[in-house]
């Protein structure tokens, strides 16, 4: 059976490593992970490549929703392919862009749907992984502002829960945790939120 699983967490915690590393189909953890043994995983390629639809950019975003949505549509009509990963962002289930999260769960009813959600647990550390991105030092004095140290702990919540929103379109939703390597943490939301 085909899968479509997306990979969803907050900057710097790793999803295009993620991604590669599923790819090279010999991490026994990730073959878990991801429920597949010998099946071969494509790659939406356009939500892997340069990041052109940050901070809002509405034409690029309308870009990178027909690329995804295109690209899911090539896949369903493969044989010879069974995973597609999809590396996500939070303007993927924004409304103002059409909610491609949505939209992928309503269209694709008889598909199987997964999302795995990458955590980096020590906020410190993630906070440092993202300073360090190249797109915050391209302007540092600016993105410093828009990101202080205080913004990660409520950023992680906020995505946090809006990832775990989608269980009610059919996504089955894994929490990994990816500070150091891939362990899983939990499988939906937890009776604590």
């Amino acid at each position: 059976m085909k899968k479509i699983v997306w990979i969803f967490g907050e900057s710097a915690t790793g999803k295009k490593t993620f991604i590669l590393h599923a790819l090279q189909n010999n991490n026994p953890v990730l073959k878990q992970i991801l429920g597949v043994n010998d099946n071969k995983i494509s790659v939406c390629q356009c939500t892997i490549d340069e990041n052109n639809a940050s901070f809002d950019d509405t034409e690029n975003e309308k870009i990178r929703r027909v690329d995804i949505l295109q690209s899911i549509e090539k896949f369903t009509q493969l044989d010879d392919c069974s995973v597609l990963l999809l590396k996500g962002q939070c303007n993927d289930m924004d409304e103002r862009y059409g909610n491609t999260l949505k939209e992928c769960a309503l269209k694709y009813p008889n598909i199987q749907k997964e999302i795995i959600l990458l955590e980096v647990s020590d906020l410190d550390l993630l906070y440092n992984r993202i300073i360090n991105k190249d797109w915050f030092k391209e302007d540092e004095q600016r993105y410093s502002k828009m990101f202080p140290r205080q913004w990660i702990d409520k950023a992680v919540i906020k995505h946090r829960n809006q990832v775990m929103n989608y269980e009610k379109y059919g996504y089955k939703i894994t929490t990994i945790d990816s500070t150091n390597e891939y362990r899983i943490i939990g499988t939906g939301r937890s009776k604590n939120e």
